[in-house]
């Protein structure tokens, strides 16, 4: 077995595609079109697990985010330092939530443009 993706719904799939795509290198590998809403498949390149963002047609709203999600987490490689990608996400938009600094470990927490938590940790 594997992970395949994790699903965040959205109100501005076009910002957040951008904001994975800078901060992290995200690539859109595939979009389904459907009658009510669109799914937008993002991936690391070589990597298979995937984020799914799902717009739904008609609702421009930000999602109440529940208290059973926490965050999704993206290792950075070896040749990175973790304060440089952490300020790089916070430029491609995202929000400047608990940089590294302020983190008990080597990990800082950046918010995507639709509130979702992203936890940056070091290689090590």
């Amino acid at each position: 077995m594997e992970l395949a993706h994790t699903m965040l719904r959205v109100s501005d799939p076009e910002k957040v595609i951008e904001f994975y795509r800078e901060a992290f290198g995200f690539e859109l590998r595939r979009e389904k079109e459907m009658e009510t809403f669109t799914l937008y498949f993002l991936r690391i390149p070589g990597q298979e697990a995937e984020i799914e963002l799902t717009y739904n047609h008609g609702e421009d709203e930000n999602y109440e985010k529940g208290d059973g999600f926490g965050h999704i987490a993206i290792r950075i490689d070896e040749d990175q330092e973790l304060q440089e990608v952490y300020e790089k996400a916070v430029e491609a938009g995202g929000e400047d939530y608990r940089p590294p600094a302020e983190c008990p470990g080597d990990y800082g927490f950046v918010k995507d443009p639709e509130g979702y938590e992203v936890e940056i940790l070091d290689s090590a």
